[in-house]
């Protein structure tokens, strides 16, 4: 008699095969659809998961597993919110069946109450909104409401030193009971007291950190997986708001994107722009901290001798900005293509940030 292989998970090698089937076959029929990101497990809604067999969802889990390592090796903080919260949907869902089973509805109720409000709070730890007590409380309370939207206020630290950025996100809640963040808005405050806003939605495709939102409002670039018109598909780009423009009829800047086709190599310009590293995977983490929209504390080659200053990447032409640690601009690296310019609210708008977001 054949005996039957198995995976890893354990489950068999043709059930595993016939999941994988199931779901590749469930992707192809919802692409293209609105569904929110949150209420979809790899095109499942909330109520397919709890039907599907506890074979099913362990796998799963363990797909997600693997997409989260991938995703903490790029250093995706935006996806491994989304990530990390279908995880622990996909644990809650699992748990929940072994409770049904054992015939236990009051401790299935009261997990998932836990459950709700413990994954919103770890998708505001994952997208840098913090987790202070304040910030957990009033989104208990919002949770807790029988209002069907609600909001909650948060602030960042990792504004320039004039700067302050406060944050509203915004929640909604479905006619099942799940709370979603949707968006939040960025608003920005100088030192004369002007304000620069724009609102940021909350999705897998394009959703900024805080960090990210901070950098983008202070007139820096960011590197993230954005639609491109031209080609209807995801691709990374390099984005920024264009404050030269009016905002458009929802009160939101319009983006100025580069996409892959524009030709932006963040490690081609690091290596023409003569940076020095003490180690090497310290290379490594520069390039994705300059294309968070970081400025970072670097080191260079300049008159035969090594200073220590500042970076700013500046993808529209393709080189870095360098300056010393009086932010004055060193010209010491020419672009890729075309001349290189300072943005005209650079100077004011740029200090050391740490290397992680």
């Amino acid at each position: 008699m054949r005996q039957e292989k198995s995976t890893k998970s354990g489950i068999s090698t043709e059930h595993f095969n016939a999941v994988r089937k199931l779901i590749s076959e469930k992707l192809v029929a919802v692409s293209g659809s609105n569904f929110h990101i949150e209420t979809t497990i790899q095109g499942y809604s909330a109520e397919q998961l709890i039907n599907l067999p506890t074979e099913g969802l362990e796998h799963l889990l363990h797909l997600k597993k693997e997409e989260f390592k991938i995703q903490k090796e790029n250093d995706d903080l935006s996806k491994m919110a989304f990530v990390f919260n279908a995880i622990k949907k996909l644990e809650s869902i699992i748990q929940d069946k072994t409770i049904i089973n054992n015939k236990n509805p009051k401790i299935m109720e009261n997990n998932k109450t836990f459950d709700q409000v413990e994954y919103l709070k770890n998708q505001l730890k994952y997208l840098g909104f913090g987790e202070g007590e304040k910030l957990h409380n009033d989104l208990e309370k919002g949770v807790n409401s029988k209002k069907q939207q609600f909001e909650i206020k948060a602030t960042s630290d990792k504004t320039l030193p004039d700067n302050k950025v406060d944050f509203t996100l915004k929640f909604n809640k479905s006619e099942n009971g799940g709370v979603f963040l949707n968006s939040y808005n960025g608003k920005l405050t100088n030192e004369k007291n002007e304000e620069i806003s724009h609102n940021f939605p909350v999705n897998r495709e394009q959703t900024f950190t805080a960090k990210e939102a901070v950098n983008l409002l202070e007139g820096r670039t960011v590197k993230i997986e954005f639609n491109n018109p031209k080609t209807k598909q995801l691709e990374p780009a390099f984005v920024k708001l264009n404050f030269d423009e009016a905002k458009t009829e929802k009160g939101n800047y319009q983006f100025q994107n580069f996409y892959k086709n524009y030709g932006v190599n963040t490690a081609q310009i690091v290596e023409k722009s003569n940076l020095i590293f003490d180690k090497p995977e310290y290379k490594e983490s520069t390039i994705k901290s300059l294309e968070k929209g970081n400025v970072v504390k670097v080191k260079f080659e300049i008159d035969d001798q090594v200073t220590e200053g500042k970076a700013v990447l500046n993808p529209q032409y393709k080189n870095l900005n360098l300056y010393d640690s009086d932010m004055n601009r060193l010209n010491t690296n020419k672009p890729v293509e075309g001349l290189g310019q300072d943005n005209k609210h650079e100077k004011n708008n740029v200090k050391e940030q740490s290397i992680k977001r």
